[in-house]
């Protein structure tokens, strides 16, 4: 065979063998290709669902241990809010807490005034909150030690105001109006 011929198949099978890789790509690996690309990414989200799956259950134990601790703290919370028909002990409990201070009540009352938070606490349903006037005479430091037992006391209170005034007949002891909520449960 002449060289120039066998130059001509080699083009020509040149030609035909390039003609059948892209017929071979265009017909059967790109299409593969193209699943595969749409397979991978379809396995991508799942592998992402499955990881936060697993994820949620291994943080399941965490989430019950929560839970739990929420419920005790939640009940040592209702502990410490007083029952509608407990004023009267609370009443008692502020009159036990003057007499180991030092301090002599002159005068409990509970007060019927409302504020507008109030009000609303009260109509959620959830707790009220139960305003307080104390009228007291005692001296500086025993003041403090029964404002600080007031407010370490199991019972939720808070004491809005504090009005201290001398007494000029008795310049050791003074007056004392103490304003505070109590918060109720409904």
């Amino acid at each position: 065979m002449d060289p120039k011929e066998k130059q001509k198949l080699m083009v020509l099978f040149g030609i035909f063998g390039v003609a059948a890789l892209v017929m071979f790509y265009s017909l059967l690996l790109k299409p593969q290709l193209a699943g595969f690309s749409v397979k991978n990414r379809e396995y991508q989200a799942i592998k992402a669902r499955v990881q936060a799956a697993e994820a949620l259950i291994r943080n399941e134990a965490k989430i019950k241990r929560q839970r739990e601790e929420f419920k005790k703290q939640a009940a040592m919370l209702e502990k410490r809010l007083s029952a509608h028909d407990e004023i009267s002990g609370l009443l008692e409990d502020f009159s036990r807490i003057a007499e180991s201070s030092g301090v002599k009540i002159l005068r409990i009352k509970p007060l019927e005034v409302m504020d507008d938070e109030t009000q609303l606490n009260a109509r959620s349903g959830v707790y009220a909150e139960l305003p307080i006037l104390i009228e007291a005479r005692a001296g500086y430091h025993q003041c403090g030690l029964f404002v600080n037992k007031l407010e370490t006391m199991e019972k939720l209170i808070k004491i809005e105001d504090i009005d201290i005034r001398s007494i000029l007949t008795d310049p050791r002891h003074h007056d004392i109006k103490l304003r505070t909520k109590a918060y109720v449960i409904k």
